[in-house]
């Protein structure tokens, strides 16, 4: 790199990594400014228009290759910059692309394009507070940009659950374009959140007329149709979520629901643990079916699953495994089918849901020593919990309930509370117990290894959880759970009621106001003390 890139590149470290830090911005900024001030104030050239053919083209190495010489140029140049981050997007280098986009809006800050694709970049990176800063931002520089209100509806929606101003700036976008699919479908989502099942299902209906093919709209359709047991409908629609999520290439044909006999079928995993132990309700009636069943499940789960279905070949492994030299060790496959799609040829209606007392088996020996184990903490029920769901891409806040706000249930004498919960949770066990002088039990031991977790909840009397794999764990296991459900639950959790089709002994109990969660822990505490008397 060029004496100049150099320069450039450690005046905008600075800025990037230490912003808020004295002296941070004010030692990048004259090194910028200085760039801006020493260079053309026109484009420079054939590097910056090769550049741009390149990326009309979709030729985005090439392009990187020509606008990176015209930012050597002129760094001080924001279109530059801009167009070498759309290159860098466009290959998914993300942080890269981020870098350019700030330079442009330093050198020019009401860049509100630079600004949207600012938001962009950090959205694919996760930095959803960042990215609404910047959406927020093309917004104000331009008020009738319909893309950068669409987005900062969408997440203002999904990350912060600010569905007043999220609705507000989703009909702002519609209203400017109304042809946006990306628009009508993102108010649709909120409109469901809301509670507006109908108006919101109207809408994806219309959408659907435009554009039939749309998979994304056909899944958010299934998942309101399945919340509300419409299993015929929902489960034809559940199949678009192929087309949205990463399918790996099993080399077979896939399943079509004929006659299997004589036949090998491989269930392989899909989504996640709790998705992978709900959809297991029906492979006892593939392998009933099946010459031969090989699943595939996750790693976690394989010892849980060969104990639970002997009568199929289990093997282990990540979703993200390239590798797939394991099945020329398995008998010859026939047909494939991915576990989500079990439901469509096998619960089609709620009368198909079997009321299992548990398909999922834990290894007795270990059921056996975690008794003992939990009988030396004393008398008095022994019940496990789980606080916090979910990752900052699935809803973290709206599928969790800081340990702090679980008192009034912990309260409740004569109960022995164990953690179930994964991640480490020390401190928050710790500041509980310093606080009030309630134990939580937390054994890491049985965290760190999902059979050994499988052999402490067959062990306990009651789990009570918000929504995460431990509701699918126990529930599957036949023991009974207490499910703390948000206002805006998941599919799987339905639209009302207290009861689970896929899970007879769970229970429900539901959030009545957004974000309220005290009136469901008073509730689940209610209870326990009525048990208790």
């Amino acid at each position: 790199m060029s004496v100049l890139g150099n320069l450039l590149k450690s005046a905008w470290a600075r800025l990037r990594r230490d912003p808020e830090a004295a002296g941070g911005i004010a030692a990048a900024a004259p090194r910028l400014e200085a760039l801006r001030d020493a260079q053309p104030a026109t484009p420079p050239g054939t590097a910056f228009h090769a550049g741009l053919e390149r990326l009309r083209a979709g030729d985005f190495p090439g392009a990187e290759r020509h606008l990176s010489a015209a930012v050597e140029h002129a760094p001080g140049l924001p279109e530059a910059h801009f167009h070498l981050g759309i290159a860098l997007a466009r290959q998914q280098r993300y942080e890269e692309a981020a870098d350019c986009f700030v330079l442009a809006t330093h050198f020019r800050p009401d860049f509100a394009e630079a600004h949207f694709q600012l938001g962009l970049a950090e959205f694919h990176r996760d930095r959803f507070d960042e990215a609404l800063a910047s959406f927020r931002r093309a917004t104000e520089l331009r008020p009738g940009y319909a893309d950068a209100h669409c987005n900062l509806g969408y997440l203002l929606y999904k990350h912060l659950e600010q569905l007043d101003e999220a609705e507000e700036h989703l009909r702002r976008a519609l209203a400017l374009d109304p042809a946006s699919i990306d628009a009508r479908t993102n108010l649709a989502m909120v409109l469901d959140h809301r509670g507006a099942t109908d108006e919101a299902l109207a809408m994806y209906d219309r959408i659907l007329e435009v554009a039939p093919g749309d998979p994304e709209v056909r899944l958010n359709r299934a998942l309101i149709r399945l919340m509300r047991a419409d299993y015929a409908q929902g489960w034809p629609d559940y199949e678009a979520r192929r087309s949205v999520q990463r399918q790996r290439a099993f080399p077979y044909p896939e399943w079509d629901g004929s006659s299997l006999a004589g036949r090998t079928i491989l269930v392989h995993a899909e989504q996640g643990l709790g998705d992978e132990i709900m959809f297991a309700s029906c492979l006892g009636e593939v392998i009933a079916r099946a010459g031969h069943c090989v699943v595939e499940c996750h790693r976690k789960l394989e010892k849980l699953f060969r104990r639970s279905f002997p009568g199929a070949t289990v093997h282990g492994a990540l979703q993200t495994d390239a590798d797939l030299a394991w099945l020329d060790r398995m008998p010859k496959i026939d047909c494939k089918i991915g576990i989500g799609s079990l439901p469509l040829h096998f619960r089609r209606s709620l009368a198909d849901f079997p009321r299992h007392t548990g398909y999922l088996k834990a290894d007795a020996t270990r059921v056996a020593d975690w008794r003992a184990r939990l009988d030396a903490l004393g008398r008095g029920p022994k019940i496990g919990i789980s606080w916090r769901g979910g990752a900052k891409k699935t809803r973290r806040h709206v599928r969790s309930i800081p340990l702090e706000q679980w008192g009034p249930l912990l309260a409740v004498p004569g109960v022995h509370f164990v953690s179930l919960q994964y991640t480490d949770c020390r401190a928050e066990i710790g500041a509980v117990e310093s606080a009030s002088g309630i134990r939580v039990h937390h054994w890491r031991d049985a965290i760190d290894e999902y059979d050994e977790t499988a052999a402490l909840v067959a062990a306990l009397d009651l789990v009570i959880s918000v929504q995460t794999a431990v509701v699918h764990l126990a529930g599957a296991l036949g023991k009974p759970v207490w499910a703390l459900v948000s206002a805006s639950p998941e599919w799987r959790y339905q639209k009302s009621g207290e009861s689970l089709p896929w899970y007879p002994s769970v229970r429900l109990l539901r959030q009545s106001t957004p974000g309220d969660w005290q009136a469901v822990v008073n509730e689940a505490r209610e209870r326990l003390a009525a048990c208790r008397t």
